[in-house]
């Protein structure tokens, strides 16, 4: 090879190959789509736990039912705006079903169980969804889990133990800690169920309707009469409008797009994001405890999701 002032046939093809990684990385590849639609989703869920806790004590099934309204609407807006009412009216009852199930089942689980055992400590338990992810997917897959996969399990749990250690005198709810745990399992077996579905619409805004129906009939019959206050209306709309769906919506985009178990350890930072909000405004209590819990499962989520 000569060099003449110009570039040689080698650097030629190596700079061609740097230019495809950088547009695949930094211009919309598909690796960093997804991973830019799990980080929309894990800021948005981060505000989860506040807005919750300024809906509370409005009843439960209540704030859920009025929360997938909210969602259904602004997801039916969108669906208006992209010319797409027709795929967003033919998503198969099945799939409404499974995804309405899924996401009612994680949010009314993760209410309860601030209720009974506080925000800061209910987001610790429910963010055993990674590892729980990660449980499933081996399952799936009929292998074992991997060392550093069964160290992540580990961790995960223990940050649950650390979490909840102040409470562990006498005083701690063992129902509120079932019920968190209940939510991160149901939100793992619908992440799992979304990333083999061949459902390319968007599901989560129709989806949203059906588990609107059920959450209000349900609290109709099973819980008092309430009407939010001008506070809890406002939360109940963003929580409509952020967590519960645009956060969902990019969430399931990722599930479909990558690999479940893999995109589950992008979602690490959320727990600590929902305890800066909790602490920032006032809405929790975020004791030395709860926060070492968060990072041991952090710790966990990424062990567990990030071995192959």
């Amino acid at each position: 090879m000569q060099i003449d002032g110009t570039l040689t046939a080698t650097h030629q093809r190596g700079f061609g190959q740097f230019k495809v990684w950088a547009r695949s990385t930094f211009s919309g590849g598909p690796k960093a789509r997804t991973y830019a639609l799990v980080g929309g989703a894990v800021v948005l869920w981060a505000s989860w736990p506040a807005l919750a806790t300024v809906a509370y004590p409005a009843p439960p099934l209540l704030v859920l039912g009025a929360s997938a309204l909210i969602g259904f609407l602004f997801s039916f807006v969108l669906a208006t705006k992209q010319r797409a009412l027709t795929s967003f009216a033919t998503v198969p009852f099945k799939t409404l079903a499974f995804v309405a199930i899924g996401l009612m089942g994680n949010n009314a689980f993760y209410l309860a169980a601030i209720a009974r055992i506080g925000p800061a400590e209910a987001n610790v338990v429910h963010y055993l969804w990674p590892v729980f992810l990660v449980g499933l997917a081996s399952a799936l897959h009929r292998r074992a889990p991997t060392l550093l996969q069964t160290l992540g399990i580990a961790c995960g749990f223990m940050g649950v133990a650390v979490a909840l250690s102040p409470q562990m005198g006498g005083g701690l709810d063992l129902i509120g800690v079932l019920l968190g745990a209940c939510g991160a399992l149901t939100f793992a077996i619908y992440s799992v169920g979304r990333s083999l579905a061949q459902v390319e619409t968007n599901v989560v805004g129709p989806s949203l309707g059906l588990a609107s129906i059920a959450a209000l009939a349900a609290h109709f019959i099973l819980e008092p009469a309430y009407w939010p206050t001008n506070g809890q209306w406002l939360a109940i709309v963003l929580m409509g409008i952020g967590p519960f769906t645009v956060a969902n919506i990019f969430w399931d985009k990722a599930t479909r797009e990558g690999s479940a178990a893999t995109i589950s350890s992008l979602a690490f930072l959320t727990p600590l994001v929902a305890m800066m909000l909790l602490a920032t405004f006032g809405l929790g209590v975020v004791t030395v405890a709860t926060l070492i819990g968060a990072l041991f499962a952090i710790a966990g989520a990424v062990l567990s999701s990030g071995s192959k």
